[in-house]
């Protein structure tokens, strides 16, 4: 029997996912949410393709929900892990505050003063940072060596939370190669 055209050219919307969770991944490593990248790509396909010959081509309603919740728990996984790190060294919400604010404005200026690469340090830096500044100004100091341990705690949960960020977006390429093959 054959394939119709657009049955065909399925394999087109799979490429193209597999390229943007790469791309998604590569934003991530810049401190940009890269995860949303194969969101934005499938839902274009589903609005251009929906209705249109190349229907087949298109993803369903589904995988468009199940690509946007996996990122939306990939970026609550980040931020979660940073928190959780910070809270198990005895992290008051001036440091979780800290930690949250230093690692957003540290994404930022690390791609200003190193681009491609700065973002990621930032992330992890401007965690660490924040913590420890949020700390020094609880009420209740429990000194530089008790700030340094929320830091360097959040420092770490959050690493292990963009690490769980890039899982989820290579786990969408790696899916996409499946589909590719199989």
């Amino acid at each position: 029997m054959l394939e119709s055209l657009a049955e065909s050219q399925d394999w087109i919307y799979h490429l193209v996912l597999l390229s943007s969770s790469m791309g998604g991944a590569l934003l991530i490593a810049l401190g940009i949410p890269g995860q949303f990248l194969p969101v934005l790509v499938s839902g274009v396909f589903w609005l251009v393709a929906g209705d249109s010959a190349t229907e087949e081509m298109s993803p369903s309603a589904t995988e468009l929900a199940v690509l946007l919740s996996l990122g939306v728990m990939a970026e609550l996984l980040e931020f979660v892990s940073g928190w959780l790190g910070g809270r198990t060294a005895g992290s008051r919400w001036q440091g979780t505050l800290g930690g949250m604010l230093g690692g957003f404005l540290g994404a930022i200026f690390g791609n200003i003063l190193m681009p491609f690469v700065g973002g990621i340090f930032g992330i992890i830096a401007g965690t660490f940072v924040g913590a420890v500044f949020g700390e020094k100004m609880a009420p209740q100091e429990g000194g530089n060596e008790h700030a340094m341990q929320v830091g360097l705690a959040s420092a770490i949960g959050r690493t292990l939370g963009l690490v769980g960020k890039l899982a989820v977006v290579l786990g969408i390429g790696f899916w996409a190669i499946l589909r590719l093959i199989f």
